[in-house]
């Protein structure tokens, strides 16, 4: 299946940016080759063994009874969605958390696994954490990642992480911005405020927008585009060998 990953990608992917965790990442040579694997689908999951190889009776996953390629192990299966997609979810949201700490001068956690307070406020600012906000008018969508309110600069940014197969990376992006016009509508009515929705959507394995650096710019902070990038694709290699079963840390 070479070549098939480009294609499935080239239409909605900055494609040098798409690749540049290979040579930027410094990850292991390992963790490197199950990603480039998993693009062209060169691992061996249970209905490769099945159909291709006839080493298996059944093609089926066995966590969901899907039968799985790839893309179902890491982002589709929906006994993987409740610990390990959200795992890997956290892990990338939390630097952003980290780096807009450090821009305000509140205290980094010290662990990345390490749950942040719902509110963290000073007088420049305040950051809500997984947060449902009220506001008069009901609104569906109304606890995104991230909240950040610059009281000096009267904004408030809105915030929402996604990780999906990198086909559907474009569209993912477009979803979130229609997620929370609603939120940012009933914001800016409320707080009398500029509110900015804020999509970071990074591809299991990497696939990138065009749009990205131009979201970071909007995110206080100084948050690289390759520290997201390379936490989502270790988050996946570790998905990836856990469910295989393949050898390797996680």
């Amino acid at each position: 299946m070479h070549g098939m990953y480009h294609q499935q990608i080239e239409e909605v992917a900055d494609i040098e940016k798409t690749y540049q965790w290979l040579t930027k990442a410094g990850l292991k040579d390992s963790t490197e080759a199950l990603i480039m694997a998993a693009q062209e689908q060169a691992l061996s999951t249970r209905a490769i063994e099945a159909r291709v190889y006839h080493t298996r009776p059944d093609p089926r996953c066995r966590l969901c009874g899907d039968v799985p390629d790839v893309q179902h192990i890491t982002a589709g299966c929906k006994m993987l969605a409740g610990k390990a997609y959200m795992e890997r979810h956290n892990q990338v949201a939390g630097i952003v958390y980290r780096n807009i700490c450090t821009k305000y001068g509140w205290e980094v956690p010290g662990s990345r696994w390490e749950t942040p307070p719902k509110v963290v406020e000073n007088k420049q600012a305040k950051i809500l954490w997984d947060f449902q906000i009220q506001t008069d008018k009901m609104v569906v969508a109304n606890q995104p990642d991230r909240v950040v309110v610059d009281k000096h600069r009267k904004t408030v940014v809105v915030i929402d992480v996604a990780i999906p197969s990198d086909s559907n990376i474009r569209k993912k992006e477009h979803e979130k911005l229609e997620k929370y016009q609603g939120l940012k509508e009933e914001m800016e009515r409320m707080w009398g405020i500029k509110a900015t929705v804020v999509p970071v959507v990074i591809g299991t394995l990497g696939a990138v927008t065009p749009n990205l650096s131009r979201w970071f710019q909007q995110i206080p902070g100084t948050t690289s585009e390759i520290s997201v990038q390379k936490t989502a694709v270790v988050g996946t290699a570790k998905i990836l060998r856990r469910t295989l079963r393949l050898p390797g840390l996680w």
